[in-house]
């Protein structure tokens, strides 16, 4: 009986040491990010540059990419619709990349969405964003406050955006 009530008692323990995990970790999800975005400005392919403070009030998809990256060209079609079909949100494409082959690749293409440039700032932003990996793709979804609400690292899909749009405020 005596080990019967130690085990119950360590799965207790266990359970909520998980919960208290789990609660730490949901609070820095929620977390404004470690860097100013918001007083951030990047330059576009084609026009003025864009002011990060111009995209809050709403929820924000910020999806870092690049040329270079094939899962990024394949998941762009499925953004560029999000954006056209969404507009209660923000969706800002970031590329990693410099501004020629971005160019290139957007006149190939006929896409409507929002590509701003981070260049060679963009690594360093993704990573302090929680981008340990330093991977691409890697999507941000900020709340309407500008908040970080959830992160994804690879592709994104059309589960994971339908999810975002009902639990992102």
């Amino acid at each position: 009986m005596r080990r019967r009530s130690l085990a119950f008692g360590a799965a207790a323990a266990a359970g909520v040491a998980a919960g208290a995990g789990f609660a730490v970790w949901r609070s820095r999800q929620d977390s404004e990010p470690d860097v100013d975005l918001w007083t951030s400005t990047f330059a576009t392919p084609d026009g003025p540059p864009l002011a990060m403070s111009t995209l809050r009030g709403k929820p924000l998809l910020l999806n870092f990419w690049a040329t270079w990256c094939p899962p990024c060209v394949t998941e762009m079609p499925m953004l560029d619709a999000f954006a056209r079909n969404h507009p209660e949100w923000n969706l800002l494409a970031l590329a990693i990349d410099a501004a020629g082959p971005v160019r290139r690749f957007l006149s190939e293409r006929a896409l409507g969405l929002r590509v701003a440039l981070a260049q060679d700032a963009g690594p360093e932003l993704a990573r302090q964003l929680g981008n340990a990996a330093g991977g691409l793709p890697f999507s941000v979804a900020f709340s309407a406050a500008g908040r970080v609400a959830e992160r994804k690292l690879g592709p994104l899909d059309e589960g994971r955006l339908k999810t975002w749009t009902t639990t992102v405020r």
